[in-house]
């Protein structure tokens, strides 16, 4: 255990006095700013006409007031845990200080978990801090703090948040130990980014169209004649249930497909924390389709992403604990 903490803290020095994480964190500081004071601003002047809009909203950008934290973490959150973990193996392997650790009496797990646990805590700091920041900025601007049930969802939504930025840590620790060229494991981790956050949603949405076509009701498709006017005769019962049907079937393959990318985890499961409202979770019936207004939905988005976040850690934890390490690389 004394090894483990060791380790731990050496490297989370590292990371706390490092260019990198200093230069991210100032720019996550100010442009986490920038949206606390448009959504503040919003707030207040929503807030004066009427009084059901919660301090929630400041996070989620629900009122319009531009770039929401919550769509700042979503694409510029993954870049601050793959930067902290792409090196963290393989940049001491080639320099050799790896195996020079190795000949202190520092067992080789303890080497891993100690780099893992310094880069979440330097995560966390990060995380809780501009949190921290945006409440302490947008309180005065509104006049009113949050409530006691706001600040417990602010605190999950702080979470969720260290659990996502915790996966891409382990994402790219896995490249670092799995990869031995410093310069491969950017590419790698890069290309894993722009694939789950940008590509995949371009994907899922062919192949849903592709596997489940969407049918419209022959009375949407063109106008026919009525008594001598022109008009529209309303489709048989059967046709808007067939029609709303294969619409949910396509909905929840898409879903289904993009469920595997982080991000879209990640997006679900904080607008549920911050608005209430779980649109990936859609309620069928006569009236139509329905988002579900049950907070709890999220944790199947907070369970995979703690599952893949294991998983990632698991693997890079294996191949350095049987990789074979030798001076100079």
């Amino acid at each position: 255990m004394a090894n483990y903490l060791t380790v731990c803290r050496k490297e989370l020095a590292d990371h706390l006095g490092s260019k990198r994480y200093l230069v991210l964190l100032l720019l996550i500081v100010c442009l986490s700013a920038v949206t606390a004071y448009q959504g503040a601003t919003a707030l207040k002047s929503s807030y004066a006409t009427s009084s059901n809009i919660g301090f929630m909203e400041m996070f989620s950008g629900a009122l319009g007031s531009g770039f929401s934290f919550s769509y700042l973490m979503i694409y510029f959150g993954p870049i601050i845990g793959l930067s902290l973990g792409f090196d963290a193996i393989n940049k001491e392997r080639s320099s050799g200080s790896l195996s020079v650790l190795l000949s202190q009496p520092i067992f080789r797990d303890a080497i891993i978990n100690g780099k893992f646990l310094a880069g979440l805590g330097a995560l966390s700091l990060m995380v809780t801090s501009t949190v921290g920041i945006m409440v302490g900025l947008a309180i005065p601007i509104v006049g009113f703090g949050p409530t006691l049930a706001e600040v417990s969802r602010i605190l999950l939504f702080t979470l969720l948040t260290i659990l996502y930025l915790g996966f891409w840590l382990a994402l790219s620790l896995l490249f670092s130990t799995a990869i031995k060229k410093t310069a491969t494991a950017i590419i790698a981790t890069i290309f894993t980014w722009i694939f789950f956050t940008f590509v995949l949603t371009i994907v899922a949405s062919l192949i849903a169209t592709a596997v489940v076509p969407v049918q419209y009701p022959q009375a949407f498709a063109a106008p026919v004649q009525v008594s001598g006017d022109q008009g529209f005769v309303m489709p048989d019962q059967s046709q808007t249930q067939l029609y709303l049907q294969s619409i949910q079937d396509r909905y929840t393959l898409q879903n289904t497909i993009q469920s595997i990318s982080p991000s879209y985890l990640y997006t679900q499961a904080s607008n549920t924390i911050l608005t209430g409202v779980n649109t990936n979770t859609i309620i069928f019936s006569s009236s139509g389709m329905q988002p579900s207004q049950d907070v709890s939905s999220c944790w199947p988005q907070v369970v995979a992403l703690a599952v893949g976040m294991v998983i990632c850690f698991a693997g890079s934890y294996m191949l350095f604990l049987r990789r074979e390490i030798r001076a100079g690389g």
